[in-house]
């Protein structure tokens, strides 16, 4: 399948905020308002009873004002999820709280262990919320530009993960978690316990999908460990898993062919997607789809072109 022409996706109108955006946005802003304060509050030399007083009603406050005033953000997780560079900015406020600890190497101001301790637990959790409302952002906006009915839908199986080299790979990597576990315990740390049992696990997967062992069970391929669901639509090919969709427009694919062993995408940057061929049903029917599909954004691109 040839290359095409670069194609921009439009920006879709934003709809209402949904509930689970507006709690999400509203305790992100309601952490980087209270470590704002706290850590004001530390130089200013307050006690700490008074600002671990006030974090918590800080982020409620913040938190309640968004949910009621909320809707006047629409449109906004549709322009966060976009772009990479929009979803890396919800970070900037975990990074601004982690440049506080070198503050005061350039400012007159003293170390303390409050102050380290606070920047460092307000930069993990920023940075921790930030994931969230960037994985929200980009699944709401890739809904809202694939809104249309697929032209094809499959499950994939990254086919890169079950070559012989990944399957060497993962043995050995399991069988070290498993002997540093062995060897944690017998020195008396508890932390070996759990290099041992996610060992153990990796190793479970690893040789039951080897051996075969669900296969008298009924064991489907689909149903194999990683396996994840992809989406032909006219903006592109979308990865959708449970908790996070992902979409690759066609101005990022090359080319689409299939092998006697896997469909594969191949991507203008990063790695191709390798879908392996064995649990995909139809796999001729699922390439026709997906030509559709990329025919039809060429026929749309085309006509826009022509008004």
């Amino acid at each position: 399948m040839a290359s095409h022409g670069r194609r921009s996706i439009p920006e879709p109108a934003g709809d209402e905020l949904d509930l689970g955006f507006k709690a999400a946005i509203g305790f992100y802003l309601g952490i980087i308002v209270a470590g704002l304060a706290t850590v004001a509050g530390i130089v200013a030399d307050a006690s700490m009873a008074a600002i671990l007083a006030t974090a918590p009603s800080t982020v409620t406050a913040v938190l309640v004002l968004t949910l009621i005033f909320g809707d006047q953000l629409r449109g906004l997780p549709e322009r966060i999820g976009r772009s990479r560079s929009r979803r890396l900015g919800c970070y900037l406020p975990a990074v601004a709280f982690a440049s506080m600890l070198v503050v005061p190497a350039f400012v007159p101001l003293e170390y303390s262990a409050r102050l380290t301790t606070v920047t460092i637990a307000f930069t993990a959790l920023t940075a921790a919320v930030a994931v969230g409302v960037a994985r929200m952002g980009r699944n709401r906006y890739v809904a809202a530009v694939t809104a249309d009915e697929p032209t094809a839908t499959w499950s994939w199986q990254n086919a890169r993960f079950h070559d012989g080299v990944w399957d060497i790979l993962t043995t050995v990597g399991a069988l070290l978690l498993v002997a540093g576990g062995l060897v944690g315990i017998y020195t008396g740390g508890t932390t070996g316990i759990w290099f041992l049992l996610y060992g153990g696990f990796w190793l479970f997967m690893q040789w039951s999908e080897t051996n075969g062992w669900f296969e008298a069970d009924g064991w489907d391929g689909s149903k194999r460990w990683g396996a994840s669901d992809l989406r032909a639509h006219e903006a592109g090919i979308v990865l959708d898993r449970a908790y996070q969709r992902k979409l690759v427009p066609w101005d990022a694919i090359d080319d689409v062919r299939l092998t006697d062993d896997e469909l594969v995408v191949e991507r203008s940057r990063w790695l191709d997607i390798r879908c392996d061929r064995s649990v995909i049903d139809d796999p001729e029917g699922v390439l026709e789809g997906i030509q559709r599909a990329r025919e039809r954004a060429e026929h749309s691109r085309t006509a826009v072109f022509a008004d």
